[in-house]
């Protein structure tokens, strides 16, 4: 299966891809804790619980120049990956994962809790490291208002969209399509505006949340051609003439 894995930090202001991916798609496990209970005149019972949180490992090798492999998917270096996790880990933040490239279950873009990373330098130089994660979810205490109400709430920190108002539960973490406007929602469930890099590519979400299509943007003096799908162009010419180079910025 021809997939892709790119990591992130929690605020997504740093994206790498993987330039080595395990030979299978990783294996997802999810362990609930179900609970039996014995009754004096009718047995066991077995109380099923929810479903727990997903559980992954990435187990493969990192090469230290990535430049020297034809088969590396990007150009990214052991070195880089490493210091990216350690980071995350130093800051006790989720990684956010994302894999595209799979069917709908295997495609994942989710924020994990690092349970333990470990490497070592093989004999050719390059590393070979494991990566256990846990899917992560944050108990919010910002969100919440007992006043919410189903659909667009917003407080004095930002914008959120409620999807169940008694439960009180909202959008987190994800993109979601909205009266035919796709948002990005953080982990924290504010919705996001300005530039967000997703995937390798660089998206512009106007003060509205609502995600920019075949449009131009201008933003520090500079213009800015995003197509059909959101996507900022880079190095190319836009639908009406245009070239734009590779930061995405129109060439006068």
């Amino acid at each position: 299966m021809n997939f892709n894995i790119y990591i992130s930090d929690y605020n997504k202001t740093k994206i790498l891809q993987l330039p080595i991916i395990p030979s299978e798609m990783p294996s997802f496990s999810y362990k609930s804790s179900n609970e039996e209970f014995e009754t004096w005149w009718n047995g066991t019972y077995n109380f099923i619980e929810k479903q727990g949180l997903m559980i992954l490992s990435l187990d493969s090798w990192l090469p230290s120049n990535a430049s020297k492999y034809h088969f590396c998917k990007s150009k990214v270096n052991a070195i880089e990956i490493i210091e990216l996790i350690k980071n995350i880990q130093s800051k006790a933040e989720p990684l956010r994962l994302i894999i595209t490239g799979g069917d709908s279950v295997s495609n994942i873009n989710d924020a994990f809790a690092i349970e333990s990373f470990s490497y070592n330098v093989m004999k050719r130089g390059d590393y070979k490291y494991s990566l256990s994660l846990k899917q992560w979810r944050e108990y919010i205490t910002t969100v919440s208002n007992n006043a919410v109400k189903l659909g667009w709430n917003q407080n004095s920190t930002g914008w959120w969209y409620v999807t169940d108002a008694e439960k009180n539960t909202y959008y987190q973490g994800c993109w979601q399509l909205i009266e035919n406007e796709w948002y990005s929602f953080m982990p924290d469930g504010y919705m996001k505006t300005g530039w967000l890099q997703d995937a390798g590519y660089w998206y512009w979400l106007k003060e509205s949340g609502a995600m920019a299509r075949n449009e131009w943007i201008k933003v520090d003096g500079k213009s800015y051609y995003l197509g059909a799908n959101g996507a900022m162009y880079a190095n190319t010419y836009t639908p009406d003439g245009y070239w734009v180079g590779s930061d995405g910025a129109w060439v006068e």
